[in-house]
């Protein structure tokens, strides 16, 4: 299920030194905050990967299955009021494989901190 434009927005895109950032916004009406969790709404740590998934689709026009979550690090919960930017600080094409380090925060915080590889699938 594609999230983007629904559940998220793009706002800003960047590429500097190796470094791709992306910045999105949520969307605080969408139904899943209603139920995750009412009155104290919490982005959902896999809609946070998939959103990863999503934006380096959406940077490489490639279909990507996530293979592997080698490490993936909550460090402060993303409520729907953050803006936050998908860092993506390392990208590895090595075969039919996508290794991506990711951060997730913003000016003041860290989010989440990911390794994940990904299958390319055409």
């Amino acid at each position: 299920m594609k999230l983007l434009n629904d559940f998220y927005s793009i706002v800003d895109e960047t590429s500097s030194d190796g470094t791709y950032n992306c910045k999105v916004k949520m969307n605080p009406q969408h139904g899943l905050y209603k139920v995750h969790f009412p009155g104290n709404p919490v982005t959902p740590g896999v809609c946070l990967v998939q959103m990863a998934t999503e934006i380096l689709e959406r940077k490489y026009d490639k279909k990507f299955q996530l293979s592997e979550a080698v490490n993936i690090k909550f460090r402060k919960t993303v409520v729907p009021e953050d803006e936050p930017t998908f860092v993506f600080n390392k990208l590895v094409f090595e075969d039919d494989l996508l290794k991506a380090s990711v951060t997730i925060e913003d000016n003041e915080n860290q989010f989440v901190k990911m390794s994940l590889i990904y299958k390319v699938s055409d």
